[in-house]
């Protein structure tokens, strides 16, 4: 039965309540190509094992996602991984827009994100942090993907290796930015399509993940400087200290420009710009840690 898949579905899970939702998008799907789904982590409520077509990985303790994808890239049988989180449900013609795409030739494609308007503070998160990726923009090759709704060929990871388990936040952007720099080229398709539905309570809550984000991405983005155009000057923590609100400022009227969704629902704005400017106070944290270990 395995020698006969084509394509992996890799779920890494930590409690999602949700995720038998997840589940039941990916089988759903319309495909005459075999495929298997692997889900790795935790599940307290128990909605996995209601699943008997799908691989189940436990773990004895909470792992990050980085290391959940990683296990699941190990244990995949197909040729072709794709990747999705375990509070995103798979639109109608996923499989088949990444499959169409594969065939075609193309070793790595990133798919579009989709929101609801409905929690306030969903919306809020969503169109600050997938502001790139959202299923109304435009199919266009990118230099990097994240990894909530991806598809890998295997030969790409075989060459750039697994996800780097040290970093908590960017590692997918990490492994793509790699990808770029190993030669390949990377697809941004938005008609394979997820709905994000993270658990996203307040804007404290917001706050707190992008500083985390902000900790983690400056050091991505100052490891790939071809890809991200990151200057000497902004390894300087102080820029992100005094600046902040100004970085911040830039950051959110370039996504209003680029990005109509944020155009249609203008009083997100002002919280854009607080995540943004929660960003930039992480990656100064994370700058003065590197210069405190110098």
């Amino acid at each position: 039965m395995t020698s006969d898949v084509k394509i992996s579905i890799i779920i890494p899970n930590l409690h999602s309540p949700i995720i038998d939702r997840t589940i039941t998008s990916v089988l759903a799907q319309e495909t005459n190509l075999p495929f298997e789904v692997i889900v790795i982590g935790m599940d307290k409520f128990n909605l996995v094992e209601k699943f008997g077509e799908v691989q189940y990985i436990k773990t004895t303790s909470a792992i990050g996602a980085a290391e959940a994808r990683n296990i699941g890239i190990k244990e995949a049988h197909g040729e072709w991984l794709f990747f999705i989180d375990s509070d995103c449900i798979a639109q109608p013609g996923w499989i088949k827009a990444f499959s169409q795409e594969f065939n075609a030739g193309w070793k790595v494609v990133g798919g579009g994100v989709k929101t609801p308007e409905e929690p306030f503070w969903l919306l809020v998160y969503n169109l600050s942090m997938f502001h790139e990726t959202l299923s109304s923009k435009q199919r266009k090759e990118v230099k990097f993907l994240p990894t909530l709704n991806l598809a890998v060929h295997r030969e790409t990871i075989r060459e750039v290796g697994l996800l780097d388990e040290t970093l908590m936040r960017g590692q997918d952007i990490d492994w793509t930015s790699r990808m770029t720099r190993a030669g390949y080229n990377l697809l941004f398709n938005p008609s394979a399509i997820v709905e994000h539905l993270p658990a996203r309570k307040d804007l404290k809550a917001l706050r707190q993940y992008n500083k985390k984000s902000g900790y983690y991405m400056i050091q991505v983005r100052h490891k790939y400087p071809e890809i991200f155009h990151m200057p000497r000057i902004l390894k300087k923590p102080f820029i992100y200290r005094l600046f902040g609100v100004f970085i911040a400022a830039l950051t959110t009227i370039k996504i209003y420009i680029n990005t109509k969704d944020v155009r249609r629902h203008k009083k997100i704005l002002p919280y854009i710009y607080l995540q943004k400017l929660s960003w930039c106070y992480g990656a100064a944290e994370s700058l003065e840690s590197i210069i405190d270990h110098e």
